[in-house]
């Protein structure tokens, strides 16, 4: 994908799955028990297949790895557990300094708006690594 041009992706059916999350909520230190959703759960959707052979797929064309920058979440709705959404998710690249931009919209599955998720992944050379500086 050439910088700057954007990548669309089909929606992806997600789930809020109540054992991960609750495992995501340990992992981070959120009490467990409060049985919310955890602010930062969207996060474990970016490695589905899709999003994943995506980013896999612009690192191996840029031979570099992704390093993760920043995440944002804006909500409009909570998200539930055990709830069905549609994730609609579109990456652009940057040349300078190199990084991809993920940013995705979290929809009901009646397409009602839920959240925006921003992740830039700084896109580090695989020349560069190991050699004390980073582009």
């Amino acid at each position: 994908m050439p910088a700057e041009a954007a990548l669309a992706l089909p929606a992806i059916r997600v789930c809020v799955d109540a054992a991960r999350a609750a495992a995501y909520a340990r992992e981070t230190g959120l009490p467990a028990a409060s049985g919310a959703t955890p602010l930062a759960y969207p996060a474990v959707w970016l490695t589905t297949p899709p999003i994943y052979d995506a980013v896999q797929k612009i690192c191996d064309e840029t031979d570099s790895v992704p390093v993760h920058e920043q995440q944002r979440f804006v909500y409009e709705a909570p998200l539930r557990l055990g709830q069905d959404y549609d994730l609609h998710v579109a990456m652009r690249r940057e040349e300078a300094p190199p990084r991809l931009n993920v940013e995705a919209r979290i929809t009901t599955a009646a397409g009602a708006p839920v959240a925006r998720i921003e992740t830039k992944l700084r896109l580090v050379p695989r020349a560069s690594l190991g050699k004390g500086r980073v582009a």
